[in-house]
């Protein structure tokens, strides 16, 4: 998609914050990582505005999110496709269709699994949330290893969180959002979207929030 478009889809949409991010694109035109990365903090935003949201994108943390006049910020982050991704799916177009093949999690290419690294990512990511407000971390996972990662790896950060003081950098993290965008994945029942609050955080999402987060989904086309 081009930046153009994709700036016009964010203004109909009703996105604040536009004038800065779209400079954030143009100067990274020429580097397309970058440049996918910005578009995931759209995309997200995008998810937000559909689901009822006022959005406002900005630096640092990358949304704040407005519902119903209560307040939380967002940092989002892109989970690239990973080796063991593709190591899996050449397993799948080698084997006989009457064969299951097992799903190796990354941790055999990479030496850590998939909820390990979710975990990881939230306790780097934590010192940028906002302090004395409720945030979450969006991930955006074009990887299949993150299937039913998602309470293992809030589990994790949780162990890892201290319980205080108040000011530890942990404890702002309020939530962590987890987004596969083009597929379905099946626990107790099909999603796209999964959401799971954080035990320790210093301001934790209040109810109307957390149920209005747990409540989003993609429509998949």
């Amino acid at each position: 998609m081009s930046i153009d478009k994709h700036i016009a889809q964010l203004k109909n949409a009703g996105a604040s914050g536009l004038e800065q991010y779209e400079r954030k694109l143009r100067d990274n035109a020429g580097n397309d990582e970058i440049l996918a990365d910005l578009f995931c903090e759209g995309r997200v935003a995008l998810m937000f505005l559909h689901s009822g949201w006022q959005v406002t994108l900005r630096d640092s943390p990358d949304l704040q999110m407005t519902l119903g006049g209560q307040v939380a910020y967002a940092e989002v982050k892109r989970f690239r496709q990973k080796k063991q991704d593709k190591l899996n799916e050449r397993a799948m177009l080698e084997a006989p269709d009457h064969i299951l093949v097992l799903l190796v999690d990354p941790s055999v290419t990479e030496g850590s699994q998939a909820w390990k690294q979710l975990a990881n990512v939230a306790t780097k990511k934590a010192p940028q949330c906002k302090e004395g407000c409720a945030n979450i971390l969006v991930v955006e996972s074009d990887s299949e290893c993150l299937d039913l990662m998602l309470c293992s790896a809030v589990r994790e950060y949780d162990r890892n969180a201290p319980v205080s003081p108040n000011d530890s950098p942990l404890r702002r993290l309020s939530g962590i959002m987890l987004v596969d965008r083009d597929r379905i994945s099946f626990g107790r029942s099909p999603y796209n979207v999964g959401f799971c609050t954080t035990q320790h955080a210093a301001i934790p999402l209040n109810e109307r929030l957390a149920t209005a987060l747990s409540s989003i989904h993609l429509e998949l086309h």
